[in-house]
């Protein structure tokens, strides 16, 4: 039987954005293709935070696993979102290479695939496959962003700059533009979720918003945005039950991801916001009423201009993205943490918005003058591809880093002093786990730091005060506290990217130097045993918690029970990552204190007897052994309940994965 006249459409339709696809993959990839198959060198960047969560992710992913090498320890599910990290060990594993391609891998993914969803998705909701790869086209090559909101002063040449390259490869937002990727699906499925009402769109919705999850803070936040936008425009007379459909997709989405975004981890990331200016202000208020004014202006005029509710989409869209980095630069406010990294939903959002909105007029244009301007265009785009490409030639080549401070500091410190806590500094904190199994008081990402008295103790000893006895003081008095055994301090001159000490000089000829190397210096912090536990009268437990980076009464009071050479020496062994055992001798009124981050998800036992944990003033853990003599205590970490209730969440989200695809398809609700 011959194929009907709607299908030849069809077919006509899919080779052409089939066709399209392979243009846009060839583009991409020809441009990142260096990044599968070299290392990052960039030191000023996460990159090393990220491969180190990659070269050490294991079996984590399915069990509860502590992570002991940064900020005294924390839940390897609060380190980072998964996503990235988990893809490049993978991706690693496969091809036999060091986790440090396997990330290169997965940004140079991210680079090729994100043009690829936005078109497949704007083709889908459209069904226009030249306008949607107009929209992909230009937002691979072009940086719309810096006509709006311009990371510096405007400048026409910034418009086409590779910025999302440069953003990848250089800098740190390979898991933003992970989750911006898996983005415009998200939205298609939900829009096809509310428009058909098919579990097997269900099932793909919750997918694609456990993925941005997963990939990046910012992807729910995204997600949210965009669903925002849909139930504006998208069947409107049905907004009750579209809500609440929408609602249970992101309930569904988050169960799936549960385990790395359990309530106690958001309640963290919302505390770590809040200690810095990116917490809500008076400001924040103004910034959301200038969103919520050019808001109501769309919505008054948009119906005027179209009706069709895709175009009406992505002006909405474009404009609440558009308003959060926009407010930050004109009013000096903004509402949302970090508004400056949303510039790239607005190069999305603002590709879509422009192609379709003078898609209109563009065909009104007589043929041969939209022939012409095509060619244009065209010329245009070859000479972009050219430009990016030799930019990414200059960013992503083989180097052996084997020689930078990083990587020697790092190495060093393993060799001589494998079991003991370092403070590390700037970019060699954020390195040092790619090369070593060091134990670091730093490390962590600031927006992720769970443990508020560690940042102050941390700016205390980087940032302290002009009185340098004071200074010098107070950051003994941390140091020793946390369980620093050596302090790293980078000079003014030396080789460490971000040189973050307001006085390196302050530990000069006060504590042994113990390594050096091109204006990195190593002090050894004298303590009196470098096990993390001690057996320390329970009267020197620090119970208030510091509210400030020189409020070192009590810890200085903590410190001398800890300097205390008349208390029974302390052993402190790993047993694997989930286990320590503790050796010391017992004395009445003796508690040990464990200078490891307290989580319920620690257990202790002495002769197999269960003991309760303590969290002290500083975040750290305290128990009562209860013995007398020789005294042995087992720690072990299994998550706790919170950390098991998400992940038999999260099982069970994922297996209605595949019952729910299978069940017949909702009424559709009846056109109003």
């Amino acid at each position: 039987m011959p194929p009907s006249g709607l299908e030849k459409t069809w077919r006509s339709e899919a080779l052409r954005a089939g066709f399209y696809a392979l243009i846009l993959f060839w583009i991409n990839a020809y441009i990142a293709r260096d990044t599968f198959f070299s290392s990052s060198h960039q030191m000023g960047s996460m990159h090393g935070f990220w491969t180190a969560i990659a070269a050490r992710f294991g079996g984590s992913w399915l069990h509860a696993t502590w992570w002991p090498y940064w900020e005294m320890g924390t839940p390897f599910e609060w380190t980072y979102h998964p996503l990235v990290p988990g893809v490049a060990a993978a991706i690693a594993a496969l091809r036999g290479v060091p986790a440090g391609m396997g990330f290169q891998s997965v940004t140079g993914l991210c680079y090729i695939l994100g043009p690829l969803t936005l078109f497949f998705a704007a083709w889908r909701l459209t069904r226009a496959p030249g306008a949607s790869f107009a929209a992909a086209l230009a937002y691979s090559l072009t940086s719309v962003s810096q006509l709006v909101v311009p990371d510096g002063g405007f400048t026409m040449r910034n418009f086409w700059s590779p910025r999302r390259l440069f953003m990848t490869v250089v800098w740190d937002d390979t898991p933003h533009v992970a989750a911006l990727t898996l983005l415009p699906l998200a939205i298609l499925f939900l829009a096809r979720s509310i428009e058909r009402r098919r579990p097997i769109y269900y099932a793909a919705t919750a997918v694609c918003i456990a993925g941005c999850g997963l990939a990046s803070a910012f992807g729910p936040v995204m997600v949210a945005m965009a669903a925002v936008c849909l139930l504006c425009v998208l069947r409107r007379e049905h907004w009750r039950g579209n809500l609440l459909l929408t609602a249970g997709l992101g309930v569904w989405g988050w169960a799936i991801a549960a385990p790395f975004l359990s309530p106690s981890f958001l309640s963290a990331i919302r505390e770590a916001s809040a200690a810095t200016d990116e917490g809500w202000t008076l400001g924040s208020f103004t910034a959301l009423a200038f969103t919520i004014l050019g808001w109501a202006v769309l919505w008054h005029y948009l119906p005027r201009w179209t009706s069709d509710w895709r175009v009406q989409f992505f002006a909405l869209f474009a404009w609440l993205a558009t308003s959060i980095p926009l407010a930050d630069l004109l009013l000096r406010d903004h509402f949302m943490p970090q508004p400056g990294r949303y510039k790239f939903e607005v190069e999305l959002a603002l590709c879509l918005l422009a192609v379709f909105a003078v898609r209109p007029w563009w065909r009104r244009i007589p043929a041969p003058v939209r022939r012409a301007a095509a060619l244009l265009l065209l010329a245009l785009a070859a000479e972009q591809v050219r430009d990016f490409r030799l930019e990414e030639k200059k960013q992503t080549f083989p180097v052996d880093i084997s020689g930078n401070v990083e990587c020697r500091a790092a190495t060093w410190a393993q060799q001589n002093f494998p079991n003991v806590r370092f403070f590390m500094p700037g970019s060699i904190a954020q390195w040092t786990n790619t090369f070593s199994d060091i134990q670091q008081f730093t490390g962590e990402s600031f927006t992720l730091a769970i443990n508020q008295v560690q940042q102050r103790a941390d700016w205390a000893i980087a940032f302290g005060g002009p009185d340098p006895k004071k200074e010098l003081r107070n950051s003994l008095a941390w140091l020793k506290a946390f369980g620093v055994g050596v302090v790293t301090i980078p000079g003014k001159n030396s080789d460490e990217y971000w040189k973050g000490f307001t006085h390196p000089e302050t530990f000069e000829g006060v504590l042994p130097v113990v390594w050096q190397w091109r204006g990195v210096v190593m002090y050894r912090v004298p303590l009196r045993e470098a096990a993390l536990a001690h057996m320390v009268p329970e009267s020197v437990i620090v119970r208030r918690v510091p509210r400030a980076p020189d409020d070192t009464k009590d810890v200085e009071r903590y410190v001398a029970g800890l300097d205390d050479s008349s208390l029974p020496v302390t052993s402190f062994d790993w047993e694997g990552r989930n286990r320590i055992r503790i050796r010391t001798t017992g004395i009445p009124g003796g508690v040990v204190s464990v200078q490891e981050t307290y989580h319920p998800g620690w257990r202790a036992t002495v002769a197999g007897k269960p003991r309760n944990i303590y969290k002290d003033g500083l975040g750290l853990m305290w128990l009562r052994p209860d013995c007398n003599g020789a005294c042995e205590i087992v720690l072990d970490y299994d998550g706790g309940w919170e950390l098991r209730l998400c992940r038999w969440l999260s099982c069970l989200a994922v297996a209605a994965l595949a019952i729910v695809p299978a069940l017949p398809a909702a009424r559709r609700p009846r056109q109003g």
